[in-house]
């Protein structure tokens, strides 16, 4: 190609899994399989064999397998502890060109990093139940792997998503509480969840969860699932939050954990705004 690739990664990793893929919906046995854990390859299996997913009415589409699979590849096949090293093994020749060498050797990238780009109503929160549920029982299959946590942070752009969150998560929210039973986690408990993990993902969701008054205060014994929105990042707080606390250590730049998390500040543009996503949604368009 004669014009520069604006997703190398993605396009490399991509073209590495896409026959793991094909291998694990036909059930051929994989090799794959021989580099994860027993615990992601029967998720795998369960997520993504035919065997499975033709007794089943819904399923991922064919984007968010590649994106669980690619994640889940990166993570525990290529093992890269940093930006730079994902890049150096998939994607080499992408760091002689334009200035990325520089851009991904950034302090702020040395840990490990992974993005899924979907569209608006593609279905990106199914994928992150998924992942989060990948990590957990592999947690508590494995408790001193430390590629592996029971303690989330899940940032959300606005009030429109972070109440989409919880909606998945705790249930979608009537009379003032939230029914477990209505959650995305135990309504599409076929698709995310083979049955002998159900109790235990169960208890960890719904014991787990701080919302963002919550935060602080909330207290977990088996891991944390926080949820807030990313003004807390930029340190906008909102008035119902927790008031600052004298805590030791080194002061963090608000920006830069922003610029981390996110390359671009949400935007307004093209209809975007959540406002306009709310009201297509209700009108019955995708969230």
């Amino acid at each position: 190609m004669s014009e520069r690739d604006s997703f190398p990664l993605a396009t490399a990793i991509g073209a590495i899994i896409e026959p793991h893929l094909t291998s694990l919906r036909i059930g051929d046995g994989d090799e794959l399989l021989d580099q994860i854990t027993p615990v992601t390859g029967e998720l795998l299996r369960y997520w993504l064999q035919e065997d499975y997913c033709d007794v089943r009415q819904i399923n991922f589409h064919s984007g968010q397998a590649r994106a669980l699979l690619a994640i889940i590849y990166a993570h525990e096949v290529l093992h890269a502890p940093t930006l730079r090293d994902l890049y150096k093994q998939v994607a080499p020749e992408a760091l002689l060109t334009g200035g990325l060498l520089g851009e991904v050797a950034d302090a702020r990238h040395n840990h490990p990093k992974y993005c899924a780009k979907m569209a608006t109503g593609t279905g990106k929160t199914w994928v992150l139940n998924a992942l989060l549920i990948w990590q957990y029982l592999n947690k508590i299959a494995y408790p001193d792997d430390g590629r592996f946590t029971r303690n989330f942070l899940l940032v959300a752009p606005g009030l429109i998503v972070y109440d989409r969150l919880l909606d998945s998560f705790l249930g979608k929210e009537r009379d003032g509480e939230r029914h477990f039973e209505t959650s995305d986690i135990h309504m599409y408990r076929d698709l995310f969840i083979p049955e002998n993990f159900r109790d235990a993902v169960f208890n960890f969701v719904q014991s787990s969860v701080a919302t963002k008054t919550e935060i602080g205060r909330k207290v977990t014994g088996g891991g944390m699932n926080a949820i807030r929105k990313w003004h807390l990042l930029a340190g906008e707080e909102d008035p119902d939050f927790l008031p600052d606390v004298e805590t030791p250590g080194a002061d963090l730049d608000p920006k830069s954990i922003v610029e981390s998390v996110f390359p671009v500040s949400p935007g307004v543009n093209a209809g975007n705004s959540l406002e306009a996503l709310d009201r297509a949604h209700l009108r019955g368009g995708p969230l």
